[in-house]
């Protein structure tokens, strides 16, 4: 995975954990399991598409976070 930095650089996110079951950063294979379990949220429903909603706000708040810390400006697949 590639990134492009605030300053306009582009580095590769490298591996930060031990995990066998993916390649890359950690917060970014939680990032994607969070959406996966997100998606079966969505239903029929207005409530299903709420919780949807809420818990996509807070997986993008934190996603978002994490990005600002590190100073990615925007992720290159």
């Amino acid at each position: 995975m590639k990134a492009r930095l605030e300053d306009g650089s582009i580095v590769t996110l490298g591996k930060d954990c031990s995990c066998i079951d993916h390649e890359g950063p950690h917060w970014l294979h939680s990032d994607r399991l969070f959406r996966k379990l997100n998606l079966q949220l969505l239903g029929p429903n207005r409530l299903q598409t709420q919780a949807f909603a809420i818990e996509e706000q807070a997986r993008l708040s934190r996603k978002l976070s994490i990005m600002k810390a590190k100073r990615i400006a925007e992720l290159l697949e």
